[in-house]
């Protein structure tokens, strides 16, 4: 039975309790928490409105650690879809075969990094214009943040292999780990540089965080 934690609801009262403290600090900008919410509610109504992504389709992912991709993962699993994040080489190489398995509903890119012309989803753009260009849509969702959200790829015996989690199970542990860090009494700046969708990274540093007020810095 799920127990009485909810990321969603978690990010929603940062937003109101730390509305212009920063959640995510890059080179590109600064992002409030308020506006972190606010970007994670434009980026639900375009997926699900716009893009029409329902509960178990497949949101790709194709680009290095962006600090808005934290925001479309928390928007996709709004949304009872899946992100599949392709951040390293090795997985996009093999996107042919990541494609015919999951056959992606929309694929959203770092500005700059392109996509192989093969490559076809019903719908494919930039992350950046995703979350900067007005969306005429309203949310409708019934969050549910203990379904599947987060699909990690990785290699096992020459064999690509999958793990999925829920943002509610990475919650659980990010709340583990934020009590433990609070009894010892040392917390350490978190940077992202090369690869955000680590779900270890997730709940161990990136999460606690954000539960704390911080803000989770791209390098």
């Amino acid at each position: 039975m799920k127990q009485d934690l909810d990321l969603f609801a978690l990010l929603r009262q940062q937003a109101v309790r730390l509305p212009l403290d920063i959640a995510t600090d890059s080179p590109r900008r600064a992002i409030s928490f308020r506006r972190f919410w606010s970007r994670i509610e434009r980026a639900t109504a375009r997926l699900q409105g716009e893009w029409h992504v329902e509960p178990g389709d497949h949101v790709v992912y194709w680009g290095n650690a962006h600090p808005d991709a934290l925001i479309l993962l928390v928007a996709v699993a709004r949304c009872g879809a899946r992100l599949l994040p392709l951040e390293r080489s090795d997985l996009r190489q093999q996107a042919s075969v990541i494609w015919e398995h999951y056959q992606p509903k929309a694929v959203v890119h770092d500005d700059g990094l392109l996509i192989d012309s093969s490559l076809h989803a019903a719908v494919i753009t930039s992350l950046p214009s995703m979350l900067s260009v007005r969306c005429h849509h309203d949310e409708d969702v019934e969050e549910n943040d203990a379904l599947p959200s987060l699909v990690d790829l990785h290699w096992e015996a020459g064999q690509l292999q999958a793990r999925t989690y829920s943002l509610h199970a990475l919650a659980e542990k990010a709340t583990m780990a934020e009590h433990l860090q609070t009894v010892s009494g040392v917390t350490c700046p978190v940077q992202v540089q090369e690869e955000l969708f680590n779900p270890h990274l997730l709940s161990s540093r990136i999460f606690p965080a954000l539960l704390r007020g911080e803000a989770v810095t791209f390098v």
